[in-house]
């Protein structure tokens, strides 16, 4: 599962810069300028080779996501890359496959090719990655009004990802395995039907929030503090270190942003609030 957010956005613009091979170049501050390296150029490498399309394609990148923090930023700039060239080209991809090449980019940021945060940048609001082979994605728009608060220390950790992977076990008990279970159907079907108390219980995790902890040590506090100001529901972002707090109109979402800041500072150094609310997929407009 991921979900989709109005917190930050990255922008990419494709242009067609001669016909005759597949090749794609990179412009960007900050970003890896191999495409083989970049989450968006691999992206639509795979693209213009799978769909046998024989153009040199030119991707400005411009990243409004920070990167390294647990907020997608990888993933949104393939789905902007793959939905740009698909624009661009005209080939009409729905919007699973979108999310196949865009998750084939993601090998270059992360290692292996993951689809969570792609199809979220892809579909927007609540998706759920139901299979793998063929790709199939299912969208979920919440019933009720949620809104999210992004606790976001500035830290760096070096190969934060790779870390977070291997901290998750290779083997866990039948009891944790069917605890997760329960909490996942809680958590779908309390976000379809608008029933705050089975997200709540959706949004605890035994398995993997709990082995990363050592990661994340302030996170515990985090929790406890944003439960006990009403928030619907906590969790790690994506592989941290920032962590989201689903709220509604029964938090008090400034009060809590302000005591989340207080103890996260307090805990790691400086950290800063973001308000956000969940957002649509991947959109486009046409350049002169």
């Amino acid at each position: 599962m991921a979900m989709a957010h109005t917190a930050f956005h990255d922008v990419v613009q494709a242009e067609i810069v001669s016909e005759g091979r597949a090749k794609v170049s990179i412009e960007g501050d900050q970003v890896p300028l191999e495409p083989e390296k970049n989450s968006a150029g691999l992206a639509v490498l795979n693209l213009l080779q799978e769909m046998q399309v024989r153009s040199h394609i030119k991707l400005s990148i411009q990243k409004g996501i920070p990167a390294g923090l647990g907020l997608g930023s990888s993933g949104a700039s393939a789905a902007a890359a793959v939905y740009a060239v698909d624009q661009l080209l005209g080939l009409a991809l729905d919007r699973n496959k979108l999310t196949y090449f865009a998750m084939l980019g993601e090998q270059a940021a992360a290692g292996a090719p993951h689809p969570d945060n792609v199809a979220a940048s892809v579909f927007g609001k609540v998706v759920i990655v139901y299979s793998l082979d063929p790709l199939k994605v299912a969208q979920i728009s919440p019933k009720g009004s949620y809104g999210i608060l992004l606790v976001i220390p500035q830290v760096k950790i070096e190969a934060k990802t790779k870390k977070a992977r291997e901290l998750v076990p290779s083997h866990i008990s039948m009891s944790s395995y069917v605890a997760n279970g329960r909490r996942l159907a809680s958590l779908v079907v309390g976000l379809m039907m608008g029933e705050r108390g089975m997200v709540r219980n959706g949004m605890e995790d035994e398995i993997v929030e709990r082995a990363r902890m050592p990661m994340f040590p302030y996170y515990p506090a985090l929790r406890q503090l944003a439960l006990r100001y009403d928030a619907v529901g906590v969790c790690v972002s994506g592989a941290g270190p920032s962590v989201m707090i689903l709220t509604d109109e029964y938090t008090n979402r400034e009060l809590l942003a302000n005591k989340a800041r207080e103890e996260c500072s307090k805990a790691i150094g400086e950290c800063m609030v973001v308000e956000a609310e969940l957002a649509d997929g991947v959109t486009a407009t046409r350049g002169d």
